[in-house]
């Protein structure tokens, strides 16, 4: 899906009665209101037997009236029978972005985000946006840049181009950044270091990104850009700038080879992040 999809579709936000999913509901209003798009907050219920829709309690009212207050309307609510991850799985085709908080059920050992955040990541019809604040309770920054992955894929794009409209949205600056290594892995899997020099390498690394980064300039040109290329794993660079970051986008590598699993940065950041995750 590309950017200009995202900001014709509707926002799915996966919501409960916790705290955690007041902000990802808020923090998906806040972005509705700028794209002027419908926001449909979605709570599930897994309970055998249930009717397909039940009444809409207190509380899903309650985020409802906030979530236009925030200037986000049309906005709708539902409860549908079913467990959640399938839900949101069924609701992401044809959504912009689908918005699940973090803090939840199969979150342990430092791990920020939940099973249900870690199922919908790599396999929704649509980006997944996993909001979260540095801790419990605590709701997601307002302040700091978007920050993007950038490797050289055709992922990469996607998740640049959409990282410039949420740069766009929040009237942030736009950090891209490009790690490099001289570690290489073989066709077997093997790993090995490169013949170049790390000044080469670091030279091919600055190429790659400014050769990804011009178009998106070009089509996004309001938005404030900064480019970072590091020599180190992408996970930790990412990791590095998200303590300080309003949002962290990555690209999701799509494919037979990924439709099993989540590729390792995008799950470390999904997992560990201190700030809102955007998988592309």
């Amino acid at each position: 899906m590309q950017a200009e999809d995202v900001r014709r579709s509707p926002l799915v936000v996966g919501v409960d009665s916790s705290d955690s999913a007041r902000h990802a509901a808020e923090w998906a209003a806040d972005l509705a209101s700028v794209w002027r798009v419908p926001l449909q907050l979605v709570n599930a219920s897994a309970g055998a037997g249930e009717p397909a829709t039940a009444a809409i309690p207190p509380w899903l009212r309650e985020l409802v009236d906030a979530a236009e207050r925030l200037g986000a309307e049309p906005a709708g609510a539902e409860v549908v029978a079913g467990g959640v991850a399938d839900v949101l799985l069924d609701r992401s085709t044809g959504a912009g972005l689908v918005v699940v908080g973090s803090y939840g059920e199969g979150a342990h050992g430092g791990m920020l985000a939940g099973s249900t955040a870690l199922a919908l990541v790599g396999r929704a019809g649509c980006p997944v946006a996993v909001v979260r604040g540095a801790a419990p309770q605590l709701p997601p920054p307002r302040r700091g840049a978007v920050v993007v992955g950038v490797d050289g894929s055709p992922a990469a794009v996607t998740a640049l181009d959409l990282a410039a409209e949420l740069a766009a949205a929040f009237g942030a600056r736009l950090v891209a950044v490009h790690a490099w290594t001289d570690v290489r892995a073989d066709a077997s899997g093997g790993l090995h270091r490169s013949a170049a020099s790390g000044t080469e390498l670091a030279a091919r690394a600055v190429e790659l990104l400014d050769t990804q980064l011009t178009p998106v300039q070009d089509r996004h040109p309001g938005v404030a850009v900064e480019r970072q290329v590091v020599n180190d794993t992408a996970l930790r660079a990412l990791l590095d700038q998200a303590r300080g970051a309003r949002t962290v986008v990555v690209g999701h590598r799509s494919g037979p080879a990924a439709t099993s699993r989540l590729g390792s940065t995008s799950r470390g950041l999904v997992e560990f992040a201190p700030c809102p995750v955007v998988v592309a």
